[in-house]
């Protein structure tokens, strides 16, 4: 049954009494972020990370659902007696009132969405110095993480920069569960543009705070991002991406006022997208490829962005390629038993002692101060853990855990799933063993041989057998180590020095496009003359994406 939109209820924030309403049905989490208070929920709201904690003192058992096995395993029965409760596992059917926990609000000590690498003269706008309404975003829209710039247009400068995780996720981890969602119930299509609009409108809040400039004076932003997340924030149906011949309704470049989609920090913003190419290439390659002027790069330079979506262009013999691979979130922490974003407790690398088969985790630590135990696993540490268990022989090449290792590190878990242990109960945050399991090795496999079966593909169709040069841009692509990648067989047999780490390719051509809008004629004519790779409809894709799977031969 559809919820109806008079279906409100009234939730109150203890002890300052602000009170806001939200839709009965949805999780308390949801509610919480449509109302511009964000929690922290490094796990996409599923449950597993335990940091979106609130209290809620003596709730009506029909204000809210019963407490989840998770909460019982993660909370215990003492704390769920005193009204503690997971806020991403709470769905809401009345009014209620809500403390919320200092530590489970969201700071600005956020992950980094890959550093930016741009000219070091970027061109001002021409505006007056003495102009109030100076500064423009750049922000790129990711399925997994949004980025946000706030730039200086008469001094050419980015005054600050800040990255939170997509909570978009709450309504599914990748782009074809958002299309679905929104399929399912057409009134998810207004909550996923809230959300995102909640999300970019905290981040932009945080970043005028720390660099001391009035919100207000934002005249314009950039954004960017794969089809389907352009089509959510317009507020535009992305369903038809979703089904052949996945074609969007849309691949225009917009512009409209910030206030159209709910944005508050001034209203009479200009809002910029810069075109798509199809379904599943976005603005977002097209931005990245501005970045580094890929359209007169050298014959055989590859451009690859890894994220949830990967999206690949090449410049050919004959011009522009470009294709789109179905990675998935695996390489940035998502579906992964116990991934997380990139942010202080997330283990990003991973050594295996050849003799003693002790493992140590480099542990992500931010601030002066900082010393977070382990709390999960971000992208680059799976790439890096899954590497090592391969270099060790833990793993064999087809991605199976050798059981009969004698290692006492990989056992059965309690649903029958086998797994080796990282982290132990006792040095874990959460105090949960921090696994991965037979499922997060196969995510990965997917993910890499489908990568690596596009890239080989559009070498193929350029008239190309391997690409000369490697740009690797995105989140997880500015962090992985490239032995890793090597070692597992994302990229092609190349050797390291001709792969190039560029960082958030997509965000740094955001920043160069509201600098420059002359960059957006360049960016449509790179849309409309890149020749598009379906890879779904060519029939030996399958072979050669299976080929992919194995780890490549270890050279000794």
């Amino acid at each position: 049954m559809q919820r109806s939109n008079t279906e409100k209820c009234m939730i109150r924030i203890l002890p300052d009494g602000k009170s806001f309403q939200a839709d009965r049905g949805e999780s308390l989490l949801e509610a919480l972020t449509g109302a511009g208070i964000f929690l922290k929920s490094n796990c996409g709201g599923k449950g597993l990370c335990g940091k979106c904690l609130v209290r809620i003192p003596e709730p009506s058992p029909k204000s809210i659902s019963p407490p989840e096995d998770a909460e019982v395993r993660l909370l215990g029965e003492k704390e769920l007696k005193a009204g503690y409760r997971l806020a991403c596992l709470v769905t809401v059917f009345n009014d209620l009132s809500v403390e919320i926990q200092g530590n489970s609000l969201l700071s600005p000590e956020v992950v980094q969405k890959g550093p930016m690498i741009l000219p070091e003269s970027i061109p001002s706008r021409a505006l007056p110095e003495g102009t109030a309404d100076r500064y423009g975003l750049a922000i790129d829209l990711g399925t997994t993480t949004i980025a946000v710039y706030i730039c200086d247009l008469v001094s050419g400068k980015v005054a600050g920069s800040i990255s939170v995780r997509n909570p978009q996720a709450m309504l599914g981890d990748d782009v074809m569960s958002r299309i679905s969602a929104v399929a399912e119930k057409p009134e998810n299509l207004s909550r996923l543009q809230k959300i995102a609009v909640k999300a970019i409108e905290w981040s932009v809040t945080a970043l005028c705070r720390s660099s001391h400039i009035a919100p207000g004076h934002i005249r314009s932003a950039v954004v960017v991002g794969n089809s389907t997340m352009i089509h959510l924030f317009a507020g535009e149906n992305p369903s038809s991406i979703g089904i052949f011949p996945y074609a969007p309704l849309f691949v225009e470049d917009k512009t409209f006022k910030a206030g159209s989609v709910g944005f508050e920090f001034n209203s009479s913003a200009d809002i910029f997208t810069l075109p798509l190419i199809s379904g599943f290439l976005g603005s977002d390659i097209i931005s990245a490829a501005l970045a580094t002027e890929l359209d007169s790069a050298a014959i055989g330079t590859m451009l690859v962005d890894i994220g949830t979506n990967g999206e690949v262009m090449l410049m050919g013999q004959n011009g522009l390629f470009a294709t789109s691979c179905a990675t998935g979130p695996a390489f940035e922490g998502a579906t992964i038993r116990h991934g997380m974003h990139a942010v202080s407790g997330a283990i990003d690398a991973v050594k295996i002692d050849r003799i003693n088969g002790v493992v140590t985790c480099s542990v992500i630590q931010k601030g002066p101060d900082a010393l977070s135990l382990p709390s999960g696993i971000c992208g680059s540490g799976v790439v890096s853990a899954v590497a090592e268990l391969y270099r060790v022989g833990l793993v064999s090449r087809d991605g199976r855990i050798n059981r009969n290792s004698g290692s006492p590190l990989i056992r059965y878990d309690e649903t029958g799933v086998l797994e080796f242990e990282l982290v132990s109960t006792e040095k874990a945050e959460t105090r949960q063993a921090i696994t991965l399991t037979q499922k997060d090795i196969r995510a990965v496999q997917l993910a890499k041989g489908a990568l690596l079966a596009g890239m080989e593909m559009l070498c193929a169709a350029a008239g190309l057998t391997v690409p000369k040069k490697l740009l690797v841009a995105g989140a997880f692509g500015t962090f992985i180590d490239k032995k890793d990648a090597l070692t597992i067989g994302m990229f092609p047999d190349l050797p390291e020095e001709n792969i190039t780490v560029i960082g958030n390719g997509a965000g740094a051509g955001s920043v160069l496009a509201l600098f420059n809008p002359a960059l957006f004629d360049k960016a449509k004519g790179m849309a409309s003359s890149v020749k598009v790779l379906d890879l779904a409809s060519m029939p030996e894709f399958q072979k050669i994406f299976l080929s992919s799977l194995q780890f490549p031969e270890l050279v000794s």
